[in-house]
């Protein structure tokens, strides 16, 4: 299989790799503490045909371990230590891994009992092992008892559990990952993601955003995230270095972009907002090159405002299925065309249903998840401009149909945004009587908005169909741990029911 940091270790040694605030790892020492958590896992159970779990934000650790699990030919599963209880139970009895990985620090933020996790942060060595200078491990380190995380005996009880790679296995080869889905529609799963699919996503955007071996790329993403793993790999294809500061934080990000050299950065929409509040009308460092927007809609009005205000805002469409980016608008096109993801990467196809649906085809999409002809149908509606310009509209599964009448929310969506004194809005369908569904919206605005006005307004610029018909006032949207708008817990508020 082809490792990137073993590769990049190779031809630029002493370049930075890694920078987690307290070291700056180069190629060279990235690559060998990735070879000693591969010999020290090795015992504990990671080996061909186990899996592997990881529990962590990004940091130097967590990053190791990204490299280090495939090396003992285990499938790799990060998790993201936010998904809160039900959803973590539901993601390990899935994935069910042989051993749970994770950092004390992280610990705090997982919902896995500590009991069942095995530290990276004290691993035992293996015998013989000589203990180099650094941070890594202290002499003297013992760890877990050896005998893993104890979910192998667990699984054995569970008769119902599926391998959620066993399709991929079965044509000869094997994933790199699975990553847990964020379920913004029907029921999450585990996808499995290829070292190749990861590999040619490296190349095509690194093509696209035209990035370098100076660059320094903020971690700010879940490595359950699929634009989370993929930017680890990214890094070392192009030799940059990548910054982790453990979970993001829009503090950390000001840091870096103001006084250490940010270049880059992937964000979800409510991490830029964030960062237009914080930073204000500060100007923006030239070191800044990109911030790549993606994971959920942008709202109508922040991407023109992030622009405006000097941001170089890259905009990218990606699927967990399609291993991470399928269209990306550079900054340029995102100045001149604002909304528009842009041209698919080089190495994708895209092609739009009569229904609006998007289909993907090409070497970064997970071939369990294709029909015949190898095309993935994403279940997102968009259309191709005459330039051949990716614009996407929502998900078929969010469409509500009123009346007889079938509304798109995101378009409702754009709508309000672009309402005097409303910063985001999230619009879902609710079952009624006479309509089958009616719209419903919540509205983040600002604290002196008149209702009356607000929908007074909207009536001129939608049909009756399209029109909210009760709308209420949130201090945030709802949104999963991907920050991607929770449509359930939006008709949960209009239902009285809790949006906890």
């Amino acid at each position: 299989m082809n490792d990137p940091l073993s590769s990049a270790a190779k031809v630029r040694p002493d370049a930075p790799a890694l920078d987690d605030d307290g070291r700056v790892w180069t190629y060279a020492e990235l690559d060998a503490a990735a070879g000693r958590m591969a010999r020290r896992l090795a015992p504990l159970g990671a080996a061909p045909g186990a899996t592997v779990a990881l529990v962590a934000h990004p940091n130097a650790l967590a990053v190791q371990a990204v490299w280090a699990v495939p090396r003992t030919g285990a499938v790799l599963a990060p998790l993201n230590p936010r998904l809160g209880r039900a959803a973590m139970e539901r993601a390990l009895h899935v994935i069910g891994p042989d051993l749970i990985l994770g950092t004390e620090q992280d610990l705090h933020d997982s919902a896995v009992d500590a009991d069942w996790v095995t530290t990276l942060d004290d691993l035992p060595r293996p015998p013989g092992e000589r203990m180099p200078g650094g941070p890594f491990a202290p002499d003297g380190a013992t760890g877990p008892d050896g005998g893993g995380s104890g979910l192998g005996d667990q699984r054995a009880d569970e008769g119902d559990h599926v391998d959620p790679v066993a399709a991929i296995r079965a044509d000869g080869s094997r994933p790199l990952a699975l990553l847990w889905t964020s379920g913004t529609s029907g029921d999450p799963d585990a996808i499995p993601v290829l070292a190749s699919a990861l590999d040619a996503s490296a190349r095509a955007s690194v093509e696209r955003l035209g990035l370098t071996e100076t660059d320094r790329w903020y971690a700010s993403l879940s490595l359950g995230h699929v634009g989370g793993l993929a930017l680890v790999h990214r890094a070392a294809h192009v030799g940059c270095t990548l910054v982790v500061r453990g979970r993001f934080s829009t503090e950390v990000l000001v840091e870096l972009i103001d006084h250490e050299g940010l270049t880059h950065a992937s964000l979800v929409p409510t991490m830029l907002r964030r960062l237009l509040d914080m930073r204000g009308d500060r100007t923006v460092p030239s070191t800044l090159r990109g911030l790549l927007i993606g994971g959920a809609a942008a709202g109508g009005a922040l991407v023109p405002e992030g622009v405006e205000r000097g941001y170089p805002i890259a905009l990218t469409y990606g699927l967990t299925e399609a291993g991470s980016q399928v269209a990306t608008a550079p900054p340029a096109l995102v100045a001149e065309k604002p909304g528009t993801v842009g041209l698919p990467l080089d190495v994708v196809e895209v092609r739009i249903q009569d229904d609006g649906e998007i289909l993907v085809r090409g070497p970064t999409v997970s071939p369990g998840a294709t029909n015949t002809e190898g095309w993935l149908a994403t279940g997102d509606v968009g259309r191709l401009d005459d330039d051949g310009h990716l614009w996407i509209s929502g998900r078929i599964s969010d469409r509500i149909v009123t009346g007889g009448v079938t509304v798109d929310p995101r378009s409702v969506e754009l709508v309000l945004e672009e309402l005097p004194g409303v910063s985001a809005a999230a619009v879902a369908g609710l079952p009624d009587d006479d309509w089958g569904e009616t719209v419903v919206a919540l509205v983040v605005s600002e604290p002196d908005t008149d209702p009356e006005e607000l929908i007074g307004r909207a009536r001129e610029r939608l049909s009756a169909s399209e029109l909210p018909r009760r709308v209420e006032f949130i201090d945030a949207l709802p949104v999963n741990a991907n920050g991607k708008i929770d449509r359930a817990a939006v008709r949960a508020a209009f239902s009285g029911a809790s949006l906890a």
